[in-house]
């Protein structure tokens, strides 16, 4: 079952990884990630949402990604959830809020404690009977 998974993956995560550009890996690499409390005194820019991905680091690149996009400098990750993906598989998505921080407001790094956490499974327990798995 886990080759069948990886082998599904490895396409998947191959292919995603030429749909960026150099410029929006260094700008995503750029965000910090916060709490709440860090970016007091940073403008709001907007929420920010991923689509499903294989895992929760792909997920928050895309996010740092948008928050990059939209002039950011800091993000707050507010929520963590499943999404289906391929047959019984689940992905993980984040939704969060993006910050522009003036010089001397907000972390400097990312504090690790403001990272959330995958609290599911990437398979999907219930779904046994699903005709449209693909194993």
């Amino acid at each position: 079952m886990l080759k069948k998974l990886f082998l599904c993956i490895m396409p998947l995560s191959l292919t995603l990884s030429g749909c960026v550009s150099p410029e929006e890996v260094a700008s995503a690499n750029k965000i910090i990630t916060a709490l709440p409390t860090e970016v007091e005194g940073c403008t709001f820019l907007g929420d920010v949402d991923t689509a499903g991905s294989a895992n929760i680091e792909n997920a928050r690149f895309f996010l740092k990604r948008d928050v990059a996009l939209k002039g950011g400098t800091h993000l707050v990750e507010m929520h963590a959830y499943p999404v289906r993906m391929i047959g019984r598989m689940l992905g993980v998505a984040l939704s969060g809020r993006a910050y522009k921080c003036p010089v001397g407001k907000g972390p400097i790094v990312t504090n690790d404690e403001a990272l959330l956490k995958r609290d599911f499974p990437l398979v999907d327990p219930i779904d046994d009977d699903d005709p449209f798995a693909f194993w």
